[in-house]
């Protein structure tokens, strides 16, 4: 069996039924349960009477009905939006708020503390609250339905929305369905957070193609050897993530195709490929693919994808992200003609209809091209040979171990604490790779270093996510400031790292 997304219908291609479809951190369920699941939790949402464009919230983390549950939302034109367990209950209140939903899919066994109206749980009991309060909680547009919200983080201090329909959705899959080179046959593992669209793209292509989802926990993959043990057993074909989460085992004896022989296909994702992981990948997993793809989450996980050879490592030392798909466009807005390079604009159908409730922010990053939406990354980028290449931010959003983060929300966050008067965080980085996030503060009042990390980290994790959370925090007098009154990030950086070379 497979699910046709065009259709939207569970397909026969064979006798099948009884195939694994996706193994969760929980218990595993077969093509047949897959389908009698999901419709039943499509007449729950019948019965809920949800209105069309109404976001309901899917809560958990490597649980199996998490993925079903997103296959029922779009089966049934609901819009739905994944909170993965890393976030904390003040930001999960936070979205609540933000978008009114009155709907909360909770996949874990975890009982939250929030108030909602409805809670539908993975054994299909709901219990309701109180009456949802559905008037004027509809969202989108009939012509193309609002699929999914998939909120990052905001410069602002609140977390961003962004609307993915399902004519953007599409445009991925009949692209990723035949340029990704997958089969019914394959086996995807699927370990990255579902608030992180790299998991997306595991779901949608098993789903499409048939194949087997399996799911790794985050208690899972750090116990290596279980790890491993789970990929050999479910003969894992295609690994997905980001480079900074293959690059925690390439120094373990037993990850190399010996021992781990199924691994067909690595799929990269979310931030920059070093070229020194693929010689190390091609070395150890001789005859796996390597595939570079890149896409910000405005643009329905990824836009471009090229294959690593040999002869590609070999001629660029940054490597390239790729070609771009079929019905899109890759513009390179240069500053003057004769510059290299410039901001990445991504022009196509998969372009996000925008940011959620956040029109200021939407007129910046977003416009109208050759009547086509367009999207400003902020990424800088340039062409070479037909491929594109990309060198860096161009703002103050990096990203570190795949996931995206706004530093200036992390700063923000941190002034809100009574001890702190003003706070910076700046990214350091080492090949124009991030290694450790540093927020410089200015105290209100006298407090040793030690006590105020363990204040702050105390404080942060009711709010932030734990990747949002510093390496460090260093105390300073005052900023320091550059002749264009702009506060000096270099001068910062330079005296924390000579204070980290004398404690040494």
């Amino acid at each position: 069996m497979k699910y046709n997304f065009n259709q939207k219908k569970f397909t026969e291609t064979a006798d099948l039924r009884n195939k694994l479809a996706i193994v969760g951190s929980d218990s595993e369920i077969d093509w047949n349960t897959l389908q009698t699941k999901t419709e039943k939790l499509v007449e729950i949402f019948h019965q809920t009477d949800i209105p069309s464009g109404h976001p309901v919230i899917i809560y958990g983390h490597k649980e199996y009905f998490f993925p079903l549950a997103i296959l029922a939302c779009i089966h049934s034109n609901t819009t739905y939006i994944p909170i993965d367990k890393i976030y904390p209950v003040e930001r999960i209140k936070k979205i609540i708020e933000l978008t009114g939903s009155q709907i909360l899919i909770n996949c874990s066994d975890v009982n939250l503390d929030i108030d909602i109206a409805v809670t539908i749980n993975d054994d299909f009991t709901i219990k309701s609250n109180y009456t949802p309060n559905f008037h004027n909680r509809i969202y989108g547009n009939s012509s193309d339905p609002l699929q999914y919200i998939m909120f990052t983080s905001g410069s602002t201090g609140e977390p961003k929305g962004v609307q993915i329909t399902q004519s953007s959705i599409l445009s991925f899959l009949n692209w990723a369905l035949y340029d990704f080179g997958f089969s019914s046959n394959d086996v995807f593992l699927n370990q990255a957070p579902f608030t992180f669209d790299v998991s997306l793209c595991d779901i949608l292509n098993s789903f499409a193609h048939g194949g087997t989802l399996v799911l790794s926990s985050t208690e899972i993959v750090k116990n290596q050897e279980a790890f491993f043990n789970r990929l050999i057993h479910y003969k894992c074909s295609v690994w997905t993530s980001t480079p900074s989460f293959v690059y925690l085992f390439l120094r373990h004896p037993n990850f190399n195709s010996e021992n781990i022989p199924s691994i067909k296909t690595f799929l990269f994702m979310g931030e920059d490929l070093p070229n020194r992981t693929c010689g190390h990948l091609k070395r150890t997993f001789t005859n796996a693919r390597i595939l570079n793809a890149y896409g910000p989450t405005e643009a329905t996980i990824v836009t471009t994808l090229v294959e690593i050879t040999n002869d590609i490592i070999e001629k660029y030392p940054l490597l390239p992200i790729g070609f771009p798909k079929t019905d899109s466009k890759i513009l390179i807005d240069k500053k003057r003609s004769e510059d290299k390079d410039g901001e990445l604009i991504i022009v196509g159908d998969h372009v996000s209809t925008g940011y959620f409730n956040n029109e200021d922010f939407n007129r910046e990053k977003f416009y109208i091209h050759e009547g086509k939406r367009a999207f400003k990354t902020g990424d800088l980028a340039y062409y070479e040979n037909d491929m594109v290449f990309c060198i860096g931010r161009n703002d103050d959003q990096v990203k570190m171990h795949g996931f995206r983060i706004e530093l200036n929300e992390i700063s923000n966050v941190i002034c809100k604490n009574d001890i702190i008067s003003d706070a910076v965080t700046i990214a350091l980085k080492r090949n124009n790779e991030v290694k450790k996030i540093v927020s410089f503060v200015v105290l209100k009042k006298a407090i040793e270093k030690d006590e105020l990390i363990k204040q702050l980290h105390l404080f942060l994790e009711k709010t932030l996510p734990y990747y949002m959370i510093p390496g460090d925090i260093d105390i300073v007098n005052e900023f320091p400031y550059s002749t264009s009154h702009k506060i000096d990030k270099n001068k910062l950086i330079d005296d924390y790292l000579k204070k980290q070379f004398n404690n040494n």
